[in-house]
């Protein structure tokens, strides 16, 4: 089957235009006169490509570089001066604003007009009419004259028109940078459509994210001549290597790693392999309303060095200069921000997006894992995946199996406490992952005086391997005693014996019953984590009662020491509360300080959770045996309120084991003044089964 469009060595050349004071000069109307050669200007130069049906062809390239040239031959709206160009199908063509209509008629008329040259009959185009009008969203000056439309709503008819009239090949020059921002989310999402239909697209645009996005094959130009001839990824990373000022580029290395500073925007890559997406990491400032973009700025770099530099931008319409210093570290990239003022002014949000592709699958914040949904061609908009209220000042993303992407790791450093992390998917457009640091002002305090203003330091390490990814994000939450690994998560604590996980569904947790309800450990908002001598500190808040947990988890000779306080700011009524250790069903045998026993087997028919032992004295230690994994007691000490040790076979659906430190009311209710009171005070051990 042969190429939808086929162009062989073309090649145009024009007029060079000249102003009426050079008409006497060299080239000018006197050497018209006598003959002489006629100077010419050289736009495209041997062109050769084709491009099959249903692909999508993007075209990129400095300005002057002969883009909308290329572009206005295939749609025939100029011939090329040698070469031959062969296109087969219905042509839908976007290009110069206002190309094709007549100002002194309506845009009904228009919209008639045009599809007419595009080869619609009139009984078509009234097929789709209601239509095209609908998504220009001009309804209302539908039949005023075009000449008063404003650019606008020039592009809104156009496009809506060329959008409809079912083409077999869309061209778009530009399209997208015309137009409000709620009009531009439509086309990207019909141009989606478009390519989802099996459309064959070529379009035009600076915007790379677009263009990565929508296009499988990208052809660069520069200077008339086709320079790149690729992936979409490949041509925009050799484009990224030579667009901008050649001040505010700078390319460092250190050993896998590379990294480029063009003009406010950084591009990373791993052995080679482009690990940012296309739009790269920037920087947004929001003053008065407005958003700016560092790559609005313009850009000058010092202290340039092989693995790092210092780059200055001079915001376009702000009166501020944004400072970085860059550099890898042992492979990690170092990225420090600054801001400094010319005069006091007002910056209500500072983020700073790294968007990667969408070949990272699974994120790891704080205590949480998951993985990101997926885009789809109606996402007009970015979704947040995780949510800044889970506060962590590290982060990492994990790529799809078989990927040559490293796993990244994103921490932010000291002095950084403004800032905070979350994840989120960009519009289907974008196509790519986000990883946004944010600081937002509020207006009381959004004002910046004068002078330097240092804001954050962000590492970024695509240096760790992926069977160790999880060990460095959960750091500054676990502790290793011998053989035995304790992690904090989310209000339980997972136990490992040799990096095999000993504990199940709800690990070691707490609850409290209050008015009726449990509050699980794992229902309070966690925020704050803190390392101490020997161990780790972490505190959680009720969202529904007057209370929070403060929980000291410590080293401990073959296990951990776990000693639980409960903070009251007013009067609580408790009617039992408990400390709780879950255990997978291989867990068959239990003993207390009073008596001993086997777990049941599971018993579908009882949906609750129910008590094995029959003695509810108080007691000190409570013990489960396994025959193939280590045995685990949970003991008290003397500083901890008396408690009951009770054994528990969970329901089928859970298939746990549970070995629980109870403390109920002998008088129905506990009462708690507002306070700092000891919840739990005791051991966790893990023992070798006796197989070994």
């Amino acid at each position: 089957m042969s190429p939808i469009i086929e162009i062989q060595n073309i090649s145009k050349e024009f007029p060079a235009r000249r102003g009426f004071r050079d008409l006497r000069g060299k080239g000018g109307f006197t050497d018209w006169i006598r003959g002489h050669k006629e100077e010419k200007f050289a736009a495209l130069r041997d062109i050769s490509l084709s491009v099959e049906a249903g692909e999508s062809l993007g075209i990129i390239g400095r300005n002057g570089s002969g883009k909308s040239t290329l572009l206005s031959i295939i749609a025939g709206v100029t011939l090329p001066t040698s070469g031959l160009v062969k296109v087969q199908g219905r042509v839908a063509s976007l290009l110069e604003l206002g190309a094709g209509f007549s100002p002194v008629l309506t845009g009904r008329e228009n919209i008639y007009l045009n599809a007419g040259l595009l080869g619609m009959r009139h009984a078509q185009v009234d097929a789709v009419y209601d239509e095209i009008v609908r998504f220009s969203g001009i309804a209302d000056f539908i039949d005023q004259p075009v000449e008063t439309y404003s650019s606008g709503m020039y592009v809104r008819i156009g496009f809506s028109v060329a959008a409809f009239v079912n083409p077999d090949i869309f061209l778009a020059d530009e399209v997208l940078a015309v137009g409000d921002e709620e009009f531009q989310r439509k086309c990207r999402r019909k141009i989606g459509e478009l390519r989802e239909q099996g459309k064959t697209i070529v379009f035009v645009s600076h915007d790379l994210g677009t263009i990565n996005t929508l296009c499988e094959r990208v052809v660069l130009l520069d200077n008339g001549k086709m320079m790149q001839r690729d992936t979409a990824q490949k041509t925009i990373i050799y484009y990224l290597r030579q667009v901008g000022r050649e001040k505010g580029i700078h390319t460092f290395r250190d050993g896998a790693e590379e990294a480029i500073q063009c003009d406010g925007r950084i591009t990373l890559f791993h052995e080679q392999e482009e690990i940012s997406a296309s739009t790269g990491f920037r920087v947004h400032l929001t003053s008065l309303g407005q958003e700016h973009s560092s790559t609005d700025a313009e850009w000058e770099v010092s202290d340039r060095n092989n693995n790092g530099c210092s780059a200055t931008g001079s915001m376009a319409r702000l009166p501020i200069q944004l400072i970085w210093e860059l550099s890898f570290e042992s492979g990690r990239l170092l990225w420090r921000i600054a801001m400094v003022c010319e005069r006091e002014c007002p910056v209500t949000n500072i983020a700073i997006n790294f968007q990667i592709p969408v070949a990272y699958t699974r994120w790891l914040y704080g205590d949480l894992t998951g993985g990101f949904p997926d885009i789809e061609p109606t996402d007009t908009n970015w979704s947040v995946v995780v949510a800044p209220e889970a506060k962590s000042t590290e982060t990492a993303v994990l790529p799809e199996a078989g990927s040559v992407m490293p796993p990244l790791m994103f921490r932010l450093q000291e002095g950084s406490s403004r800032f905070s992390l979350f994840w989120a998917n960009t519009e289907y457009a974008n196509y790519s992952r986000v990883l946004c640091v944010q600081a937002h002002f509020p207006d009381h305090d959004c004002v910046f005086s004068a002078g330097r203003h240092d804001l954050v330091e962000i590492e970024v390490d695509p240096t760790i391997p992926a069977a160790r990814i999880e060990e460095h994000v959960f750091s500054s939450r676990t502790i290793r005693s011998g053989r035995v690994t304790a992690r904090f998560e989310s209000g339980c604590i997972r136990l490992l014996w040799d990096d095999q996980e000993i504990t199940s569904y709800l690990h070691v947790y707490t609850s409290l019953l209050i008015e009726h309800l449990w509050n699980d450990s794992q229902s309070l908002q966690w925020r704050s984590i803190t390392p101490i001598p020997g161990g780790i500190r972490f505190v959680g808040e009720s969202r529904r009662f007057p209370f929070s947990q403060e929980w000291e988890v410590l080293e401990a000779e073959s296990g951990i020491q776990l000693r639980i306080w409960l903070v009251t700011t007013d009067a609580l009524t408790v009617q039992e509360y408990h400390s709780t250790v879950v255990l997978p069903a291989e867990y068959t045998q239990w003993k207390t300080d009073h008596e001993q026993g086997e777990f049941p087997e599971y018993d579908s028919e009882v949906p609750n959770w129910k008590h094995c032992n029959q003695s509810y004295a108080p007691g000190r230690s409570i013990t489960s045996l396994s025959g193939t994994l280590p045995s685990i007691t949970m003991s008290v000490d003397d500083e901890c309120p008396q408690v009951r040790m009770t054994a528990i076979n969970t329901s089928l659906r859970e298939s746990s084991r549970v070995l629980q430190a109870l403390h109920p009311s002998d008088v129905g209710r506990l009462q708690f003044t507002a306070g700092r009171h000891l919840y739990f005070s005791g051991t966790i051990r893990i023992t070798p089964p006796k197989s070994e």
